[in-house]
Parts: structure tokens; sequence; C-alpha cells
């Protein structure tokens, strides 16, 4: 699948633990993974748009980096 705001694939993982779900949203051009934890009755497709750009905030952050390994803020 792809991030129809950012255009990379996306690959996206749900696992349902108990009253929670898991949903992983991995960048298939870095391998980059995130997760997010929702409720179980939680709508899909809304947790998949939040793991979504919270991937597009961790790539971001890894572009401002200048290798020395500090944090721009």
């Amino acid at each position: 699948m792809s991030d129809p705001e950012t255009r990379r694939e996306v690959i996206f993982e749900t696992i349902a633990c108990g009253d929670t779900l898991k949903i992983s949203a991995i960048d298939v051009q870095s391998g980059i993974e995130v997760s997010i934890i929702a409720p179980k009755n939680a709508n899909e497709d809304y947790a998949r748009n939040i793991a979504a750009r919270k991937l597009e905030r961790r790539l971001q952050r890894n572009l401002k980096s200048d290798d020395r390994g500090g944090i721009i803020v």
C-alpha cells in the first residue's frame, strides 16, 4: 500500500492483543518501522492513518540528521 500523503510504499501490520491493536507501519524503501497502540474498537483506517503520519515524522527526522548523533531542536 502506498501512503497518499508522501507517495512512498508502506506496509501495514495489524495485531490484535486482548482489547488493543498494535498497528505497525513499515517504509519499504528504508525499512524503518513505527508502531502505535489503539483500542480494539478503534476505526482501523483512522489508526493506520495515525501510524502513517508517525512514520512520516520519523522519516523527516532522519532527513534532518547531520550524522553528529545529536537531536536538532
